[in-house]
């Protein structure tokens, strides 16, 4: 199924940034645009272009420089998307949305917003990280809100970036993992819930220096290690947790 076109994005973009109060950061909008259109397949959300970007968040970005351009959101700050009293006129003059989005929709946009089982790797990884000393954050970054952060000390970058994917979506979290590597010199953690998906991050990532996948139950084993004897893998590994 052919992804919309930029034009096509426009309005469900506007719209979702006005109902988030007028602003946010594109990480959180990417998702809520996607659930005005039902058509869009799990394999869509995966395809990139040149340089393994994610095609229909770039289309977004895209939609977004045109609507800069129009006046309709304004041009900075760079990460934050803000509606401009132009943009809000536009949305007056096109009129209300459909009060209630068919049901397909809301399905695909829960499934692409944070399921249980995400949720719960994430934590894991964030108990994981503090059990071994680091200093620990979640769903921060400039660019990309990230699932979880370490960092050795408090005022460094991040030395490990952990993302979950959860039938979600494969490349979004290949860019994410990518800027961190490129921005901060981090190794990433890719996460990954369905052996599919798992297949297909493992290729993607062969030749990826310092990110590598692993399967969900790895991380589930490895918490309940920790949490059963961390003094035993001290002894085996050194004296210090930060291995």
């Amino acid at each position: 199924m052919a992804l919309p076109k930029k034009k096509e994005t426009e309005l469900p973009l506007l719209r979702e940034i006005e109902a988030v109060g007028g602003e946010a950061k594109p990480q959180t909008i990417y998702s809520k645009v996607t659930s005005h259109f039902p058509q869009i397949t799990k394999e869509d959300l995966e395809e990139t272009i040149t340089g393994g970007i994610n095609k229909w968040t770039n289309r977004i970005q895209w939609a977004r420089q045109s609507l800069v351009l129009k006046g309709e959101l304004e041009r900075y700050p760079r990460c934050i998307w803000r509606i401009t009293a132009k943009g809000r006129e536009r949305l007056r003059a096109e009129g209300p949305p459909l009060k209630e989005a068919p049901r397909v929709i809301k399905e695909q946009a829960t499934k692409l917003q944070q399921p249980k089982r995400h949720e719960e790797l994430k934590q894991k990884m964030v108990e994981i990280g503090k059990k071994l000393g680091y200093y620990v954050s979640a769903e921060e970054g400039p660019e990309y809100r990230h699932d979880a952060l370490w960092k050795i000390t408090q005022y460094k970058t991040p030395s490990h970036v952990i993302e979950v994917c959860e039938g979600g979506v494969l490349a979004k979290d290949f860019d994410s993992l990518n800027w961190a590597r490129e921005n901060w010199d981090a190794r990433g953690i890719l996460i990954v819930t369905d052996d599919k998906d798992f297949t297909k991050a493992s290729r993607r990532l062969a030749g990826q220096p310092r990110i590598i996948a692993v399967k969900a139950e790895t991380i589930d084993l490895l918490y309940e290690l920790i949490n059963a004897d961390l003094e035993l893998l001290k002894s085996i590994f050194g004296e210090h947790s930060k291995w």
